[in-house]
């Protein structure tokens, strides 16, 4: 099995009917899977078998960028006590243990050795043992060495870009074999890729499955790069609502009152029985989770969309037209000015489908545009696509426009040496984001667009983002023509 890929399952069926225990090994072994281990353990409905087999993974499904499930808590405790996984340090004080073990029965040995006569049976037996005592000793002492060298540790040097952590009363949610009558949390991820994939024209990279024993019951977390990102609960065979929408006389008997992880509002969790005759559809636990999943993405698409993937980018591009691609990298813009734009793009919800088009911009500007004022370029360029899907009903832009006062107060110092600084009075900010809230509330607007001048419009961005989730800026040089504004309110 050296350098293979293989992939493992676990199966469970009663000690006690022989008939089913072959037809399960009967089942997998026609569909290409190895018995790697069984295991006789004991269930709250008598003895059951754990039986993991294992299949080698073939070129076309090995695929690195598939989502993983690494669900350890599928195996029943004593497997886990029958299999422990140990750390680093562990396993080192387990083997040097070993060793002492091992060097005081080959002591104990000799000294046996020593009251037997020169060619008695007896000695040549304890011979043998010595000789096999030091063969286990010196392949201990091999295990000891191999443990303590640094060259083990690089294997470490490594963090998964995007994992979705679940307590265990959750792991229902991605167990095959647990029949929840709620739409499986995989599908409803993948769903979220496809949906942002098509709105976006951004692809969320592998997603990995862990169960997470640190948790609280029903909580779920995300972590970008190991750090975890955002917390939440959710609650299966129940379903979200936004207590605003329902207009509830009271309350709920078993209902859960809560509040939305990404837009604040109050939600309140319903058993599925009581929601049949519900006018709003509302959100199981699964599309929940797969909301904030995507929200998170787009948030921390900086952290997430590495190079790999901007070489992606730049291959379709190279598909439909190399002229570009050849021209623009890297004799105009870097490798990094490229991933500049796209996260900075995709940061506020603007689409890089057509990222063609968005190479054709960077071209046209490539001979007169310094690289500084690249990204307000092309988002001139998608003044009419970044505008679309800010539209109310009557296709008239709502937005806040600051007022000449805010902007006084806020406009910036630089320094200028050999690090570009900006300095920004670190209170303007968050008070801003209140009155910005505060007038969201009074004109019952949940998504609020911010109205500023163009050069620091990204600035902007970049600072209100910090507290508001759901924030667009935009100036009238990207609105220009394509849409009327109606300016509600001056903050």
């Amino acid at each position: 099995m050296y350098n293979k890929k293989m992939q493992y399952i676990i199966k469970t069926c009663s000690s006690e009917n022989v008939q089913e225990l072959q037809n399960l090994l009967n089942e997998m072994s026609m569909n290409g899977w190895e018995l790697y281990s069984m295991n006789e353990v004991e269930a709250d409905d008598g003895f059951k078998y754990n039986c993991i087999f294992m299949s080698e993974i073939k070129n076309d499904e090995a695929g690195e960028n598939s989502d993983i499930i690494n669900i350890s808590s599928f195996k029943s405790q004593m497997e886990k006590i029958l299999s422990p996984k140990f750390s680093p340090y562990e396993n080192c004080v387990e083997i040097q243990s070993k060793i002492k073990s091992q060097q005081q029965k080959i002591s104990k040995i000799k000294k046996e050795l020593e009251g037997e006569a020169p060619a008695s049976v007896g000695r040549k037996k304890l011979n043998d043992k010595i000789s096999a005592g030091l063969k286990e000793l010196d392949d201990l002492r091999a295990k000891l060495s191999k443990a303590t060298s640094p060259d083990v540790m690089y294997s470490r040097l490594h963090e998964e870009k995007l994992s979705i952590n679940l307590s265990e009363e959750l792991l229902g949610y991605v167990d095959t074999d647990c029949e929840i009558p709620e739409e499986a949390l995989v599908a409803a991820t993948v769903k979220s890729r496809l949906k942002l994939t098509d709105e976006l024209g951004y692809v969320i990279p592998k997603i990995i499955f862990k169960d997470d024993a640190s948790l609280n019951p029903y909580e779920f977390s995300i972590k970008v790069r190991g750090l975890e990102v955002i917390r939440a609960c959710v609650y299966p065979n129940c379903t979200m609502f936004y207590t605003d929408e329902l207009h509830l006389d009271k309350k709920l008997k078993n209902s859960i009152y809560d509040e939305d992880a990404i837009s604040g509002r109050k939600i309140v969790w319903i058993e599925n029985s009581q929601t049949k005759d519900f006018w709003e559809k509302g959100e199981t636990g699964a599309e929940y989770i797969a909301r904030v999943l995507e929200d998170t993405a787009v948030k921390y698409v900086d952290d997430l969309l590495d190079y790999s993937d901007v070489d992606r980018y730049i291959d379709v591009v190279s598909e439909n037209n190399d002229f570009l691609v050849q021209n623009v990298i890297p004799d105009f813009i870097s490798m990094s000015d490229l991933r500049f734009i796209l996260t900075s793009l995709i940061r506020e919800r603007v689409s890089v489908r057509d990222i063609t088009y968005i190479f054709e911009k960077i071209n046209d500007y490539a001979e007169d545009c310094p690289k500084s004022e690249l990204l307000k370029k092309i988002r001139l360029a998608l003044g009419r696509r970044i505008c679309r899907s800010r539209v109310n009903a009557d296709g008239v832009i709502n937005v806040f426009e600051l007022s000449e006062k805010t902007l006084d107060a806020f406009t910036p110092s630089f320094e200028e040496d050999e690090d570009f600084i900006i300095k920004i009075d670190g209170d303007f900010a968050e008070k801003l984001a209140q009155k910005i809230t505060k007038k969201a509330k009074q004109f019952e607007i949940e998504s609020p667009i911010i109205l500023v001048p163009m050069e620091y419009r990204h600035l902007f961005f970049t600072l209100l983002s910090n507290y508001l989730n759901d924030i667009t800026v935009l100036t009238r040089e990207e609105i220009g023509c394509h849409y009327p504004i109606e300016v509600i309110s001056n903050i």
